[in-house]
């Protein structure tokens, strides 16, 4: 590993860390959700307010976050082929180039 590289990787985990841990030591601070929280502000504007329609299945949390995780694992796999596949044409085009002299 490049000594760059060594440490951007050292920068983000103090970042993620840090975040952490000044998140954790604020007065009634909790990991909710914006979901949770967005119903809230609506519940204090409008209290008589009710959905247009319900869930047809709501999933346990433990299989909510696994699909989440798939989900943000599936996005990184996608942006991951791109920008390696971006990369090879990119190397492929240089590669020619140099070739041609």
């Amino acid at each position: 590993m490049k000594a760059g590289n060594g440490g951007l990787l050292l920068l983000a985990v103090v970042l993620v860390v840090g975040s952490v841990l000044i998140g954790s030591r604020r007065e009634g601070a909790e990991f909710a959700g914006s979901d949770g929280q967005a119903m809230e502000a609506v519940a204090a504007i409008q209290p008589d307010y009710r959905p247009w329609f319900g869930f047809i299945w709501e999933p346990p949390p433990e299989i909510a976050s696994g699909l989440f995780a798939l989900q943000a694992a599936l996005g990184a796999g996608g942006l991951g082929y791109y920008l390696g596949f971006k990369r090879g044409q990119a190397r492929g085009r240089r590669n020619r180039a140099d070739a041609g002299d």
